[in-house]
């Protein structure tokens, strides 16, 4: 599994640029076309599913249509309509904010049905009423419409699942490989899920970071016969401390996605001579900005795509966890 083959992933590259309520709604915009794109591009037959799986009458196969940041009204009233809102958790708030327009983030159209579709991510991003509500404003003149119907990533995610495993028996390569990249995706990104570890080895670009990134972790946990280790509840990566001590390393993926070493205390910038001895070892000079230099002279940086081999670094870990 790799972030940047995933067709559905949205790759930001290295910029720093952009608030995190930014970087959510990117992906939070990615994870509707995904969702959209998917039923799109596969067998008819499985927007048909997905349909009836909603609780809603649906026999044609034919001709359904996908619409994306639905802006203006729908002009055809059909049978049934209604507004499916889809988040990390199925509670909706009431946030006492109305608005005059409210733009749903999709829409799937048959004859039979008008669907609307608001999504959310994040655990701390909540569907809310007035939004809901607003959207029906977007269905054509006199629609009746239906009970909202709310829906977790994790529900959605499972249907996928499902699905995938009934396309397979006939034969339907595309759909399976689009069904297979969403379920990617939303692994890559926490959909559906909370951050696991996989999900920050899986922020390292090259495979063989990745892999190495799993084996420093499972040598540190399991395998080093180090006593007293915790989890350092780090946010931007997974971090390892020892119980009532400070962190002697830390995945991260910041800062060049690397390994960081925490070396002793902060005043005797044991840091700045390991990097030294590792840079010459990896053959490859780690850059510092000038800053970093005072402000961290306890750390030394690790790039995994330029570790050949584990027992190169490990008695530098092996070192932070002692001097920690």
């Amino acid at each position: 599994m790799s972030i940047y083959k995933n067709i559905f992933h949205y790759y930001r590259g290295q910029t720093r640029k952009g608030s995190e309520e930014t970087k959510q709604l990117q992906i939070e915009n990615n994870a509707t076309k995904a969702f959209v794109n998917v039923l799109q591009h596969s067998s008819p037959i499985l927007t048909r599913n997905f349909i009836q799986w909603l609780g809603i009458k649906e026999n044609n196969i034919d001709s359904f249509e996908y619409m994306y940041q639905v802006s203006n009204e729908l002009h055809r009233k059909t049978p049934q309509a209604v507004v499916v809102g889809i988040a990390e958790t199925d509670k909706v708030i009431n946030n006492l904010q109305e608005k005059k327009y409210y733009i749903p983030d999709g829409a799937i159209l048959s004859n039979s049905v008008s669907i609307l579709i608001e999504t959310k991510i994040g655990l701390n991003s909540y569907l809310e009423i007035n939004q809901i509500e607003g959207h029906k404003n977007r269905f054509a003149v006199n629609q009746e419409v239906e009970e909202n119907i709310i829906l977790t990533w994790e529900k959605i995610r499972n249907f996928f699942l499902e699905q995938q495993q009934y396309f397979k028996n006939t034969n339907e390569v595309l759909t399976c490989f689009l069904l297979e990249q969403f379920e990617e995706f939303c692994v890559i990104n926490c959909i559906g899920s909370p951050k696991t570890n996989e999900y920050f080895f899986l922020q390292f670009e090259k495979v063989k970071a990745q892999e190495l990134a799993r084996k420093i972790h499972d040598y540190i946990w399991y395998e080093s016969g180090y006593k007293d280790i915790q989890d350092a509840e780090t946010n931007d990566g997974i971090g390892y401390k020892r119980i009532k001590k400070p962190k002697f390393a830390t995945l991260t993926t910041q800062r060049q996605r690397c390994l960081i070493l925490h070396i002793g205390k902060k005043e005797k910038r044991l840091g700045l001579s390991v990097q030294e001895e590792i840079d010459n070892l990896l053959g490859r000079k780690f850059e510092r900005k000038e800053y970093e230099i005072d402000k961290y002279p306890h750390e030394a940086y690790i790039r995994l795509e330029w570790v050949d081999d584990f027992e190169q670094i490990r008695p530098y870990i092996d070192l932070a966890y002692e001097l920690r």
